[in-house]
C-alpha cells in the first residue's frame, strides 16, 4: 500500500524531475557568474527585460489553473462554483490591497514561500521535509533582501506607497536576522539523523541561494519564478496526469491551447490596467505603476492559485493511498 509521501517520490524520481534537478544547478551556476560579474543595473532596466519572460513563462504556469479547476468536479454546476471562488479569492485580495497594502504585502510573501516552498520539496526530498521547504521556498524573498536591499526596498516601498528610506531601514536589521535563521536551519538540515538530504539537494539550496543573492532583485525573481518554479509546477501537472491516465510524462499532456487562453486574458487584463493607470493619473510614473501590476497581479492570483493547486495535490496524493 502506497502512503501519501508516494507522491512526493514519483516528482523527485521522475524522468523530468530528476533531468530538471541537474538543469537547475547548471543555469544556478551561470547565474551565480553572471550575477557577480554584471555592472550595476538601474530597476527599470531590469523591470524591461524581465516583462515578456515573467509574461509568458510566469504567467503561463498560472494559466493551467482553468485545467486544474475541472479536475476538482463532476459537475458543471460545480465548475462553475469554483471558478466563482476563484475569482472571489482574487478580488478579495484585490480589496485587500487597496484597503492595507502592507498586510496584503506581507500576505503575498508569506504565500509565495509556503507555495515555492512545498512544489520545491516534491521534487526535492521523498518525504515531507518541513524544514526543507521553508529553507527552498523563502530563497527568491531573501535572496534580493540580502544582496541589494536598497533596490528590493524601493521595490517594495512602491508596493505599499511608503518612502523607500523607511522600507530600506527595517530590511537592513531584518534581511541579516532572516540570514541567520536560515543559516542554522541549513545546519540543522545538514546534521539532521533521519533527514537529510542528497548532496545534490544542499548544493541547490547553495547554489540558487547565491545566485538569487548575487543577481539584482527583479533579475533574481524573474531567475526562480520562471526557470524553477514555473517549470517545476508543469513538471508536476505532466506527472499527476500520469498518476491518472498511466501514460509517459510529457510537457506534451499539457498542449499550448490549454493554457494560452487564460494566460493571454491575465497578460491583457494586466496591460490594460497599467495603461489606464498611467493615461487617468497625471502624476503616474510609467515605471512605478508598471512594477505595482506586475506584482500586485500575481499577488492577486497567488491566493486562489496556491489554494486550488494544494488542493489538487492532495487529491492525487490520495488517489494512490
Amino acid at each position: 500500500m502506497h502512503n501519501v509521501a508516494d507522491s512526493g517520490n514519483r516528482l523527485e524520481k521522475s524522468s523530468g524531475g530528476r533531468r530538471h534537478q541537474w538543469l537547475v544547478l547548471i543555469i544556478a551556476s551561470l547565474s551565480l557568474a553572471a550575477g557577480l560579474a554584471l555592472p550595476v543595473l538601474t530597476i527599470e532596466q531590469q523591470f524591461w527585460i524581465v516583462l515578456i519572460p515573467i509574461g509568458i513563462f510566469g504567467l503561463s504556469h498560472g494559466g493551467a489553473d482553468p485545467m486544474i479547476l475541472k479536475t476538482l468536479t463532476t459537475t458543471s454546476v460545480g465548475l462553475i462554483a469554483v471558478v466563482c471562488a476563484y475569482v472571489l479569492a482574487s478580488l478579495m485580495f484585490i480589496t485587500l490591497i487597496w484597503a492595507q497594502p502592507i498586510v496584503a504585502l506581507l500576505a503575498f510573501l508569506s504565500l509565495s514561500v509556503w507555495h515555492f516552498g512545498y512544489t520545491d520539496e516534491a521534487f526535492l526530498s521523498p518525504t515531507k521535509t518541513p524544514l526543507l521547504r521553508w529553507l527552498s521556498g523563502s530563497m527568491p524573498v531573501l535572496g534580493p533582501m540580502l544582496g541589494h536591499p536598497q533596490q528590493t526596498a524601493e521595490l517594495f516601498a512602491w508596493l505599499i506607497k511608503l518612502d523607500a528610506a523607511q522600507v530600506v531601514g527595517i530590511l537592513v536589521w531584518l534581511a541579516p536576522v532572516l540570514a541567520v535563521l536560515w543559516i542554522l536551519a541549513f545546519g540543522c538540515l545538514l546534521f539532521s539523523n533521519t533527514k537529510r538530504p542528497d548532496l545534490r539537494v544542499l548544493a541547490e539550496l547553495l547554489l540558487v541561494g547565491a545566485a538569487l543573492i548575487a543577481l539584482p532583485p527583479l533579475l533574481s525573481f524573474a531567475l526562480y519564478f520562471c526557470v524553477i518554479h514555473s517549470v517545476r509546477h508543469f513538471l508536476s501537472i505532466a506527472e499527476h496526469r500520469l498518476l491518472a491516465h498511466r501514460k509517459r510524462p510529457s510537457m506534451t499532456l499539457f498542449p499550448a491551447r490549454k493554457i494560452l487562453p487564460a494566460t493571454l486574458i491575465a497578460i491583457a487584463m494586466a496591460g490594460l490596467a497599467w495603461i489606464a493607470i498611467v493615461f487617468l493619473e497625471p502624476a503616474s510614473n510609467m515605471l512605478i505603476e508598471g512594477v505595482r501590476v506586475m506584482f500586485w497581479a500575481l499577488a492577486a492570483l497567488t491566493l486562489p492559485h496556491t489554494i486550488i493547486v494544494r488542493l489538487w495535490w492532495n487529491r492525487e496524493s490520495n488517489r494512490i493511498l
